[in-house]
């Protein structure tokens, strides 16, 4: 006797029970079936997720009907999670469209079965033949297949995806020496996702067929932030959100990459999840570089302003303790700074800065604003850690020079906007 447990959804309960009934049937009673629906009449909470664990128990292995809408489901992840953590065979079943080199880790690493081919059922019979160490096999009737084609061909709700993303599984031990993503590390992607990159047609990617498609950017610094996010993650550290952009070129849009999750399978492999979120950060390559660039820090200045500054004082009024303003203080300035990188790959070199402003006192006031930034800068950061008093010394010298800043860049802005737009008057047409 083999007792096999089908995960499915709801929607799918009438190919469960067909599957039931065939291969019970079919195998003379050597085949005792449990599925979610057996369980689902029960009051759902505790009593439920034990009456999933008792099934699950009694199973020899664990079949999972996969369509595009069932293997986004918590429920059916949930029941592939307690197969996977007893060791059981998992079967993935595949059906309504998806097929077994559709699926993503950790399912596509197991043996699977497309019920569309008659081939497909076969195999799952021949996997259960295996499991009863059967001499002869049994073969899904002419009656089971036609009636498993009709509701195979019943109209199913496609599952969409509303993001672009990419998922990049290290092998075991799933942990990065380095800033440094292996050229062989394999990437998931959707079709969506992949004409974003130009690999409509590819079929199995690695993280150098990405390097590779974005070869051609000029601002492929959001590569280099993404490696260095997973690093960290990869050795369960903190990292800084991604602030640079990934511009896809044409009309397609920049995208701002997100590292939302990491998975850790039971012999080491990671996966880690990037979103691609579509943003209004475009790169500024038509815009004259030094506008551009002086746009930019005023940018940059305003964000400063209420999220490093105001923000320490408003963390001061509620007396939220040393460590935790400092540690939301060097946070803030990290951020900021990766931002400052990743606009539209512009010069923030102080020479290329204090050029921005006019001979004279203008660019010797910037020049010593520079010099507060890096004194006060190395005071934050220093170890053993700032005193409560000199943090607010800081603050209070980082407030007078973001005031000296942006009141130096809002004229010169005001100056180059004057000569750089200003055009001939027209003369005035009168009516006749």
């Amino acid at each position: 006797m083999v007792q096999l447990f089908v995960s499915h959804i709801s929607e799918e309960k009438d190919v469960a029970i067909l599957l039931k009934d065939m291969m019970e049937e079919d195998f003379l009673g050597m085949v005792e079936f449990f599925a979610s629906s057996d369980v689902g009449t029960i009051e759902l909470g505790v009593q439920w997720l034990e009456a999933v664990e008792r099934a699950i128990a009694k199973a020899d292995a664990v079949i999972v009907l996969c369509s595009k809408a069932s293997v986004q489901r918590p429920w059916v992840q949930f029941e592939i999670g307690a197969a996977w953590m007893k060791g059981l065979p998992i079967i993935p079943v595949c059906h309504s469209g998806m097929n077994p080199t559709d699926l993503a880790t950790p399912l596509k690493d197991y043996e699977g079965a497309d019920l569309g081919s008659g081939d497909g059922l076969l195999a799952l019979y021949q996997m259960i033949g295996r499991r009863l160490k059967l001499q002869r096999t049994p073969v899904p009737g002419a009656a089971w297949l036609a009636r498993l084609a009709e509701l195979l061909s019943l109209p199913q709700d496609d599952c969409v995806q509303f993001e672009y993303y990419m998922d990049i599984v290290l092998p075991a031990p799933g942990r990065l020496g380095g800033p440094s993503l292996p050229d062989n590390a394999v990437v998931e992607m959707g079709a969506d996702t992949k004409r974003l990159f130009g690999l409509i047609s590819r079929g199995s990617l690695t993280w150098k067929s990405v390097v590779e498609a974005v070869a051609p950017s000029l601002d492929k610094r959001w590569l280099t932030e993404l490696q260095k996010s997973i690093h960290l993650a990869s050795n369960d550290r903190e990292f800084v959100p991604i602030q640079a952009v990934f511009h896809a070129g044409g009309t397609k849009g920049s995208f701002q990459p997100q590292l939302a999750k990491l998975e850790v399978f039971r012999r080491g492999a990671r996966r880690f999840h990037v979103h691609l979120v579509p943003t209004v950060v475009a790169p500024l390559f038509d815009v004259p570089g030094d506008l551009g660039l002086l746009v930019t820090l005023l940018r940059l200045g305003l964000r400063f302003r209420y999220e490093a500054i105001e923000n320490y004082w408003k963390m001061s009024r509620g007396f939220k303790p040393d460590k935790g303003r400092l540690d939301a203080l060097r946070c803030a300035i990290e951020v900021i700074e990766t931002d400052a990188r990743s606009r539209g790959a512009q010069n923030f070199e102080p020479g290329e800065v204090v050029a921005l402003f006019e001979p004279g006192a203008d660019q010797d006031e910037m020049r010593a604003i520079q010099a507060t930034w890096e004194t006060v800068r190395a005071t934050l950061f220093q170890e053993p850690p700032p005193t409560a008093a000199d943090m607010d010394d800081a603050i209070e010298a980082l407030a007078t020079m973001n005031l000296r800043f942006m009141h130096l860049g809002t004229k010169r802005f005001h100056e180059m906007v004057n000569v750089l737009w200003a055009r001939p008057a027209r003369p005035v047409r009168l009516a006749a």
